[in-house]
């Protein structure tokens, strides 16, 4: 019996503009509709220079990140960086620091929540803010995979209502108000920009998932920048209408601006739908505060930094239950603590510090060389930008104020306090910032990864041998799939981890069954473990990682197979790799094969299919071409034709051919299939129709009391499939339209004769 290779992945489910959401939904999620009338009580007209200078530093960041985050994709984000480039004490430092920046985030936006809740109906503010918190913290808890499902659409509609809101007020702005922009002095300016600091928290959030992005090296650059831009426009934009609307003396005595301009324009209805955006905003960032709450604390723990205990995994749940549950208890205790500003303070002061480091670790690496890293992405215009974030931060942290300025400080004592008790010793990495500086960090090995021909995603254990059979007969070599689902609040790399330390139960009885399997001699196989959010997306990205030929999986109805046909239908819909989908039981010797025929793409690699089954199992095929009894006889000739040259090609294995005459061609294949071991059909929708299986292969895989494979070659809608949509329909309704001009001119030379 062939050996079988073990390996375990992490699955990549977020694609560009998932990462850009999760950025760009923490950014300007609370932070838009809370923080302008804060900025405008503090700067006045001056505040949109603050956000602009903000939004510039944050750019500039990004840009770093970007470089940092290609060259060391790995969960962790800002923390993992910056340990890498300065060592453990520092990343204790900001390991600390960023969790509970983040923290002080979410309470500001559950206060920002309770604020605008008042729109709807007045009930006391930390009650509202304090019982959104509660029933935040039991959902995250409980694993809900909705809670972080809901970020791209919370984030499209909120650029789209702030879209429609810049638009509709500029045309009101009076140019009056815009001047004098330094009223209230240029200090004020400068502080103001490190008070608003805290929105640009979200792009450290967006770096903490680094390890989960799709081709990182195209995908982290664009998804960091454009968040920061499309960020720091909207704020801008945001603020130049809302000073421009009237007055900042009176806008600032507001908490709700953007709601009450609302209201003056567009009445209580415009007020309730920005009232709204602002609802599903600071509820967002709430949520993704206790979402994201296992980020930091995980990546200290792995790197010994933290106690285990923190990132534990629920049996149940299979959520880090008590980052989640410590998280959750700070965020709601700090409400009673401290105001809105003072938090949008504190949490924005430890984020300039992470700007600062951040961009200081590029000007490190650039000079010094780390083992293994090796960034896709450089900022071209280096050292300017990283020189320009450090010293825009620096200038911002000493004006937020003393109690600021204060928990940074005791944050750094904090985490190198916390390293010296805890850490030292046994932390990683155990070189520090002057072992980089001179060359001495040992470099590390690579692993070679394998490649494989069939993969098989496997989830119900008694169907598992017939797809292994199926694969065995049609590829030489197999790779098995075991798909582990991880709820959205949970890093795949802890969940990992929780199951090697059986800390949760997993189904190890694939494994077993694919390792007795017996399989053809000399067949390479390989069995895979992969931890993803998405069933679906971990198939399609073992699949091209494997480079695989096909895909085999099972076809059931939604009670029996755990793969739903919503899962199905999804890698169907972004495969580009040929599938199989396999209904009932293979038997145990196959003599007599059917294929169904129409002379489409699908049709033919299933016969190809057929053909290397038979060779493999010495089974016989027949080929059935089912027409309409209305045919012409011409046709009919044509495709017997057509069938006679495929049977004269096929000189291995016994073959024939019938051609049915029947209106139903669901019936004529049921009717045939009952005398054949197994049938062969190619899906019945075209290969660039946007749909999933067509519903001629759905009724006859429902129907069939014998085994069934479903074959299907699979594009995802691309620019050249839509072209081919475009040009292929335009054609038709040319057709049509000439066609009818046609009788039209019949018809009115018959009415003049």
């Amino acid at each position: 019996m062939a050996s079988v290779e073990t390996t375990e992945r992490l699955g990549c489910s977020l694609g560009f503009f998932s990462t850009f959401a999760i950025g760009t939904g923490t950014m300007i999620g609370a932070g838009i509709f809370i923080l302008p009338g804060i900025a405008l009580a503090d700067a006045g007209s001056g505040a949109i220079i603050s956000f602009l200078l903000g939004g510039l530093i944050s750019i500039a960041t990004a840009i770093s990140m970007s470089e940092l985050a290609t060259g060391m994709p790995l969960a962790g984000g800002s923390y993992y960086y910056i340990s890498r480039t300065m060592g453990a004490a520092p990343g204790a430092v900001i390991g600390l620091g960023s969790w509970l920046a983040l923290i002080f985030k979410g309470t500001f936006a559950l206060i920002g929540l309770a604020e605008y809740a008042q729109v709807f109906y007045p009930l006391p503010l930390y009650f509202v803010a304090a019982a959104t918190g509660v029933i935040l913290l039991v959902i995250n808890y409980r694993g809900a995979k909705s809670s972080g499902s809901l970020q791209n659409f919370i984030v499209i509609f909120l650029l789209v209502i702030l879209s429609l809101f810049i638009a509709r007020v500029s045309v009101m702005v009076n140019p009056a108000n815009f001047s004098p922009a330094t009223s209230y002095g240029m200090t004020s300016i400068i502080t103001t920009a490190g008070v608003v600091f805290i929105s640009y928290l979200g792009l450290a959030e967006a770096a903490s998932v680094s390890e989960e992005v799709k081709n990182p090296s195209k995908n982290l650059p664009l998804a960091f920048i454009a968040s920061a831009v499309v960020v720091t426009l909207f704020y801008v934009a945001t603020m130049i209408v809302i000073v421009g609307f009237f007055n900042p003396q009176v806008t600032g005595k507001s908490v709700t601006p953007l709601a009450d301009i609302a209201g003056l324009m567009a009445g209580e209805s415009g007020r309730i739908a920005i009232a709204l955006g602002a609802l599903l905003a600071t509820l967002s960032t709430a949520n993704g505060a206790i979402l994201s709450s296992s980020r930091f604390p995980f990546a200290m723990s792995r790197d010994a930094l933290m106690p285990e205990w923190f990132v534990l995994i629920h049996q149940k749940f299979e959520t880090p239950h008590n980052a989640i549950l410590v998280t959750g208890i700070v965020m709601i205790l700090l409400l009673f603590l401290f105001d809105i500003e003072e938090l949008a303070r504190l949490g924005g002061a430890f984020n300039i510090l992470i700007f600062i480091l951040l961009n200081m670790a590029v000007i490190i690496l650039r000079k010094r060389n780390l083992p293994g890293y090796e960034p896709t992405f450089r900022d071209p215009f280096f050292p300017y930008t990283q020189i320009f974030g450090i010293v825009g931060s620096i200038v911002l942290l000493p004006l937020l104020g003393g109690l600021p300025l204060l928990f940074t400080v005791m944050m750094i004592f904090a985490g190198i306090g916390w390293y010296s008790l805890y850490g030292r010793g046994k932390a990683i990495p155990e070189y520090n910032l002057f072992d980089l500086l001179e060359n001495t960090v040992e470099k590390k090995e690579m692993q070679p990864v394998s490649l494989v021909k069939v993969l098989v995603p496997i989830s119900n254990q008694k169907h598992e041998s017939d797809l292994l059979k199926l694969a065995d007969f049609m590829g030489s070599e197999i790779i098995c799939l075991h798909v582990i689902e991880v709820p959205d609040q949970t890093n795949l790399k802890l969940a990992q981890e929780a199951y090697h330390e059986k800390k949760i139960e997993m189904d190890c009885r694939f494994k077993e069954e694919f390792e007795s399997y017996p399989t053809i001699l000399g067949h390479k196989r390989e069995y895979i473990a992969a931890f993803d959010h998405s069933i679906s997306n971990s198939i399609l990205e073992q699949a091209e990682i494997e480079h695989a030929d096909m895909i085999i999986m099972g076809w059931h109805e939604p009670k029996r197979f755990e793969y739903s046909h919503g899962v199905t239908n999804q890698v169907l819909l972004s495969s580009k790799r040929p599938i199989a989908l396999l209904k009932g039981h293979l038997p145990d010797s196959i003599h007599k094969i059917l294929v169904g025929y129409n002379g489409k793409e699908n049709s033919v690699y299933g016969l190809s299919l057929a053909e290397k089954l038979a060779v493999n199992t010495g089974a016989g095929i027949e080929i059935i071409s089912i027409i309409s009894p209305d045919e012409s006889q011409e046709n009919r000739q044509k495709i017997t034709d057509e069938l006679e040259s495929l049977v004269g090609k096929i000189s291995s294995i016994p073959v024939s051919f019938r051609v049915l005459t029947k209106y139903s061609i669901e019936d004529a294949l049921l009717e045939a299939s009952n005398n054949n071991d197994l049938t062969i059909i190619g899906d019945s929708s075209e290969r660039f129709k946007i749909s999933l299986l067509g519903t001629l292969s759905q009724r006859i895989a429902r129907h069939s009391k014998k085994p069934i494979v479903i074959v299907k070659k699979s594009k995802p809608i691309s620019k050249e499939s839509f072209n081919y949509l475009v040009k292929k329909h335009a054609r038709r309704i040319y057709a049509r339209l000439r066609g009818k001009r046609v009788m039209i001119n019949s018809d009115i030379s018959a009415g003049l004769v």
